[in-house]
């Protein structure tokens, strides 16, 4: 049975939650991305009793030593429709074997909600609307192909990545700098998480970097006509994307080397990584 990676996944820029533990999709999400339409809500969907009738199927094929439980769940099903309070208890007792055999969980807080395996998302998608059907269907496909095989992931998101910028005028000099600024980045990060700096610290320290060759984050967007928050790098020169990989990397190595702790240290490393590029670039 499929499972998602646990990486998000985006739809017209509203995130997917899929579970770090388990690849599970969170099917609230995928309700409020296809426009939270009231009689698509997933409690109506999962009560009807075709998809009660399947999650019983799943069930089975998930764990075949339930089969009496199985076949006496279906045989208790209640004859009346899905209003009346005595199907409403067999559907809820459906859902709570789908839970136990990790078909369906549920999550509470930050992307919290009704999360679950790959064919019943896709099953899900088949309800809502057909253009996010159409969406799920690829996306689901590309994330199951994607768990067997990562470097397919990555080659397909430095596909999009590259059109992208193609569709913002870049030349191919500039796409290759940036393709290979990648690697530098990754460096940069997993220094700074390996020395304790976590969440709002990676932007402070990468602001830190930045300051002297190309000036304040926030000024330097402005002046690019940049979004808030949109990466710095989409409006900088090639020589300032190599000047600010040259002080990433720099930086990293430095805090490697004198093994800081915390946000502060390693920004005030990077902030002196920064200068002495920013004054190379000068002379």
């Amino acid at each position: 049975m499929g499972k998602l990676r646990s990486k998000n996944m985006n739809y017209k820029g509203l995130v997917i939650h899929c579970q770090q533990n388990g690849g599970l999709i969170c099917l609230t999400d995928m309700w409020k991305a296809a426009g939270s339409v009231k009689s698509q809500e997933l409690d109506k969907w999962l009560i009807q009793r075709r998809i009660c009738e399947w999650l019983l199927e799943l069930v089975l094929e998930a764990k075949l030593e339930l089969k009496p439980v199985v076949e006496r769940t279906f045989a208790e099903q209640p004859v009346a429709n899905s209003g009346c309070k005595k199907y409403r208890a067999w559907a809820s007792q459906v859902r709570k074997l789908a839970k136990e055999v990790g078909l369906i969980s549920i999550q509470g807080g930050i992307g919290g909600g009704t999360y679950a395996i790959d064919k019943i998302a896709i099953e899900y998608a088949e309800s809502l609307s057909t253009e996010f059907r159409d969406w799920a269907r690829n996306a689901v496909k590309e994330s199951i192909e994607e768990q067997v095989d990562p470097e397919l992931g990555i080659r397909r998101s430095r596909q999009r990545a590259v059109k992208n910028w193609e569709k913002q005028g870049k030349s191919r000099e500039y796409i290759g700098g940036r393709l290979d600024s990648i690697p530098k980045e990754d460096f940069y990060e997993a220094a700074l998480k390996k020395h304790g700096v976590q969440g709002g610290g990676f932007g402070w320290c990468k602001a830190m970097v930045y300051q002297p060759i190309i000036g304040s984050t926030e000024d330097f967007r402005t002046a690019r006509g940049l979004k808030h928050k949109q990466n710095c790098k989409d409006g900088m020169t090639m020589e300032e994307l190599a000047a600010t990989d040259f002080a990433k990397v720099l930086s990293a190595k430095r805090i490697n080397t004198l093994n800081p702790y915390g946000a502060d240290i390693c920004a005030q490393i990077s902030h002196d990584a920064g200068k002495e590029v920013a004054h190379l670039l000068n002379q």
